[in-house]
């Protein structure tokens, strides 16, 4: 019973966000093959820490890439696992701006789902960033957080033309987080690193997808083939 108490809040990696200072680690699980949309991730142990790094170059101008990015409260609609997102305030900063964030989601693992819920600082500088850090759940909030550390980042960069003159947007992220509570010893160490990986990589490939079709969409094309 305890150890599924410890699963049940285990965690959500979403977004996010997101969005850091990533470290290098000792012990890596090997990335799977990149995706067709050119899509690669990493997922490393730091300790108690996963660390991610993912980037993908993408047919889609930065304004677009950063629109959906920032979407957040559609997230949900595009991208699995997250299954509210609520902007609990925003204030205008020199750089940008500074929004406190609610992520409720799931966290999959085999035929189990369990709930998530993660409160983040995001910070908006347009159109190339997005810094994310945790932030303590609001006052009367009765669910714990299911994170005890997150800080993650978002880079875009425009790279180039790609084909057709297409203005191709590099994509990076990295992030590091730690559970609130680790999940059960033997299951922790044989499945959840990669099961963290699958749940990022499933979530990243649905953020791409959007980002290239929305750019699609702008510029009346055709995905290519």
């Amino acid at each position: 019973m305890r150890g599924t108490q410890r699963a049940r809040r285990a965690l959500l990696v979403a977004y996010a966000a997101l969005p850091l200072a990533a470290a290098a680690t000792p012990r890596s699980v090997p990335s799977a093959p990149p995706t067709p949309g050119g899509l690669t991730l990493e997922v490393t142990r730091d300790g108690d820490a996963f660390v991610v790094t993912a980037h993908a170059d993408l047919l889609a101008d930065a304004r677009t890439a950063w629109d959906t990015i920032t979407d957040l409260e559609r997230l949900p609609q595009f991208v699995p696992n997250i299954t509210r997102v609520r902007v609990l305030s925003r204030q205008p900063q020199a750089s940008g701006e500074l929004l406190a964030v609610a992520f409720d989601g799931s966290f999959r693992l085999f035929f189990l789902s369990f709930p998530t819920h993660v409160w983040l600082d995001v910070e908006h500088v347009p159109y190339t960033d997005v810094l994310s850090r945790l932030r303590p759940p609001p006052p009367g909030e009765t669910s714990p957080s299911s994170l005890k550390r997150f800080s993650g980042r978002y880079t875009l960069t425009t790279v180039g033309a790609g084909r057709g003159g297409a203005t191709r947007v590099r994509f990076d992220y990295n992030a590091e987080f730690a559970l609130a509570q680790p999940l059960p010893p033997v299951l922790g160490t044989l499945f959840g690193t990669a099961a963290v990986r699958a749940m990022l990589r499933e979530q990243f490939a649905a953020l791409v997808a959007e980002i290239e079709r929305r750019a699609r969409a702008r510029q009346g094309l055709q995905p290519s083939r």
